[in-house]
Formats: C-alpha cells, sequence, structure tokens
C-alpha cells in the first residue's frame, strides 16, 4: 500500500530526472569565437559543452567569492556590535607555531 510519503518521494525522483534546457544566446568577438572553435576541435567538445562547463566553473567561483564577502561583513558587523577581536599576542602566538609539533588551532573570537 502507497503511502503520501511515498508518492511524494516519488515525484522528488521524477523531476529531479527531468532536465530542463535552457537556450541561452552569447555574443562573442571573432577572437574569442576562434579561441572556443580551436578548443573545441582540439578536445573533441561542443562548443555548447565548453561554453556550459565555463560558465558553471565562473558561477561557483563567484558563488564562493559572494559567500566569503558576506561572511566578512557579517565578522566585521559582530565586531562593531561587540568589540571583540582576537589580539595581536595571540595571533602570533598562533603563527609561530606553524610548522612547528605543536602548531595550535586558529585563534577564533
Amino acid at each position: 500500500m502507497q503511502t503520501e510519503t511515498d508518492c511524494a518521494n516519488l515525484q522528488v525522483v521524477i523531476n529531479s530526472l527531468k532536465r530542463v534546457n535552457v537556450m541561452l544566446s552569447v555574443k562573442l568577438d571573432e577572437q574569442l569565437e576562434r579561441r572556443l572553435d580551436a578548443l573545441a576541435e582540439k578536445t573533441n567538445r561542443s562548443k555548447n559543452y565548453l561554453a556550459e562547463e565555463a560558465l558553471k566553473y565562473y558561477i561557483n567561483q563567484e558563488e564562493a567569492r559572494e559567500s566569503e564577502k558576506q561572511e566578512i561583513l557579517a565578522r566585521w558587523e559582530h565586531y562593531q556590535e561587540t568589540g571583540e577581536a582576537v589580539s595581536n599576542d595571540v595571533v602570533t602566538d598562533w603563527l609561530d607555531s606553524w610548522g612547528t609539533a605543536q602548531e595550535k588551532p586558529c585563534p577564533v573570537k
């Protein structure tokens, strides 16, 4: 006997198997077009494949950069609100431990 949860889980699996392809048009200058053509030929890959891989790589980098930026801003805001910080002596002590058998963990406030 199938339950409501079973049906919901089956629908999730079916939806994950569906891949929606979205067409994207990009204008390239002649030099970049030639480079893309040459790389596609050398690697025996389609230009679409190479463009998609390049976009994935770029988006992953930018998402990581944005995430790091948000973390830095949150830490700065926390510092402004509380004044809590790691002292220079603690950081220096930590850095001096690098490469030794007694390397210390990164100090965190």
